[in-house]
């Protein structure tokens, strides 16, 4: 019997940005002149992903400018991935990820690049153009954030290389950042035109809110692209479904089905730590619950619109 991806849904919707499609055509430009697209399949390829629709849905109240940096850093993480990671032979090589990730680390701090280094370059260019819409804390927030993913992108091509699987807490915790999610929830407040002090950003709640939102988008992508990785893929695909498969004798079905159920139940451990941020009365603190929520079903009304995976909604 055939394998069934289960159809997933959030009990809450989002909007669309009105600048959409003008997010489309700047972003697919940006990547054409940065030398990301310079062959035809990859325009092609990066066109049916379709980052600004995405961008357009996680924050549908964003500034134009944020807009344009959420797209095009949506574009980059596309793109990279694609090429580096776990299509990719260096995504199976933790000293080839860790020489990658040094230098893309220096062009995104310093904001330069070598010549012919297409992804620093354009890495870098998204440095400057988001020093130049936030301030120090917000840059500093952002910047931890990519430098915990590019970790997790060397802690993935270690597993490839092993043949190994992690254990389930510990795939649950790397995951959070391998998915690059918090470079984005990192980014909330400058592509909406707002700020959170450090106060509010590291309240319990918050930090609470931000992690099961990171595992609800992660979890929901490992169920969503499950075909793609499995068919594309050019090594052992480090993902939900197959580490419960292995960690406990379960057969697909039953692995991603189980991943449909720890899913519903972030989604109810969500709701738990939003409550006291909807109660606080701090206008910062109650958009950025608001924000949350599109990203949780901004990304997935996306998933099922994209040709990245080539599901169709439910």
């Amino acid at each position: 019997m055939p394998v069934v991806v289960p159809r997933l849904a959030v009990p809450f919707g989002t909007d669309l940005h009105p600048a959409t499609d003008t997010a489309r055509v700047a972003t697919e430009r940006w990547a054409r002149d940065s030398g990301l697209t310079a062959r035809p399949e990859l325009r092609a390829r990066l066109h049916a992903t379709a980052p600004a629709r995405l961008a357009g849905r996680v924050a549908p109240h964003a500034t134009l400018d944020g807009l344009l940096l959420s797209a095009a850093w949506a574009a980059w993480l596309f793109l990279f991935d694609d090429e580096y990671c776990d299509e990719s032979d260096i995504g199976s090589d933790p000293a080839a990820m860790t020489e990658v990730t040094v230098w893309l680390l220096s062009a995104l701090e310093t904001g330069t690049a070598g010549p012919g280094d297409v992804f620093g370059g354009a890495l870098a260019d998204l440095s400057r153009r988001l020093r130049r819409l936030t301030g120090p804390v917000q840059w500093g927030r952002f910047t931890q954030a990519v430098i915990s993913y590019f970790y997790a992108l060397v802690w993935e091509a270690t597993c490839r290389q092993h043949g190994t699987l992690a254990p389930l807490d510990e795939y649950i915790r790397m995951r959070r950042h391998s998915g690059a999610v918090a470079t984005c929830l990192a980014l909330i407040e400058t592509i909406n035109g707002f700020e959170l002090d450090d106060r509010a950003w590291y309240d319990p709640s918050v930090r609470a809110a931000s992690d099961a939102v990171a595992d609800i988008i992660c979890w929901s992508n490992d169920i969503v692209s499950y075909r793609k990785e499995e068919t594309q893929s050019s090594a052992d695909v480090l993902s939900l479904p197959t580490v419960l498969a292995r960690q406990h004798g379960m057969t697909e079905q039953q692995a991603l089905d189980r991943c449909a159920v720890m899913l519903e139940q972030r989604i109810a451990d969500y709701y738990a730590a939003e409550r006291p941020l909807l109660a606080s009365g701090n206008p910062g603190l109650i958009r950025f619950a608001a924000d949350l929520r599109h990203w949780i079903a901004g990304n997935l009304e996306w998933s099922y619109e994209t040709g990245r995976y080539k599901v169709s909604a439910p």
